[in-house]
């Protein structure tokens, strides 16, 4: 745009005739606020929305990665309980620094799946599924916490959503995405 700005208009008299019609429009282009914007190389690279059902997995992405992280914590603070010896308060709290940085990476990592990152797709699934074997040993260690049942539940409902349906075509027909 001219410093002015006003957008470009062409020279052509029935395209200065129409409002709002740029000299990027009549050649084909389009405006910088178009997520379909040409590349500095001349190249068109059309992408694509992401399905609602991976913004789903993003967020229960992030459901997880919350939860982890609050979990965590909470472990941390159990090492206070005055029946704890002094080698079990050091592995538990280096067990809850584990599950708060698992969950950390997991936010990290799940932002990654609305840009169509395979390796995003890969490494949530592998965190999620380091998280529901943490949660199944928590589960065996002690039954009736529902927490743990719900965070199982937000894991496995992720990770099926992130392979399947609408979601999985998304990853298969996004060509050139990054790998690594």
């Amino acid at each position: 745009m001219p410093r002015g700005g006003q957008p470009l208009r062409t020279p052509n008299a029935s395209c200065n005739a129409l409002p709002g019609i740029t000299s990027a429009r009549v050649a084909g282009m389009s405006d910088a606020s178009d997520a379909t914007a040409p590349e500095p190389g001349g190249t068109r690279r059309g992408t694509r929305r992401p399905p609602p059902e991976l913004v789903v997995a993003v967020v229960l992405g992030y459901l997880n990665g919350v939860a982890l992280i609050l979990s965590g914590i909470v472990l941390m603070f159990s090492r206070y309980l005055p029946d704890a010896t002094e080698t079990e308060r050091f592995v538990i709290t280096i067990i809850g620094a584990c599950i708060v940085l698992l969950g950390l990476f997991m936010i990290t990592i799940a932002a990654g799946l609305t840009r169509a990152r395979r390796d995003a797709r890969v490494l949530v699934t592998v965190l999620l599924g380091i998280a529901i074997a943490l949660d199944a040993a928590a589960l065996v260690a002690s039954p009736d916490q529902w927490f743990v049942i719900a965070q199982v539940v937000l894991a496995a409902s992720a990770v099926t959503v992130l392979w399947t349906g609408r979601t999985a075509r998304f990853f298969s027909h996004t060509e050139g995405a990054r790998t690594g």
